[in-house]
């Protein structure tokens, strides 16, 4: 999986406020290698774990208000 299909991926299911392990996992991989050199895995996992947990934590109201908007789509005649 590229780079950009593991942020696409975790990004979707953050948003909706699920934390998929294993999904996380891979992407700190990516993120370590991408780092200067020294750079120590569990100082990846705080920096993600920090931000992914901010982003679910809002991820009830935006639901929620994704529910009350629903789309509607119209058939063709």
């Amino acid at each position: 999986m590229s780079l950009e299909e593991l942020l696409v991926s975790t990004a979707d299911k953050v948003w909706k406020g699920k934390r998929v392990t294993g999904l996380e996992d891979l992407l700190i991989d990516h993120l370590v290698r991408a780092s200067p050199p020294g750079t120590e895995r569990w100082e990846a996992y705080l920096d993600l774990d920090s931000l992914l947990a901010r982003i679910a934590d809002g991820a009830d109201g935006r639901l929620a208000f994704q529910a009350a908007h629903p789309v509607h789509v119209r058939r063709a005649a």
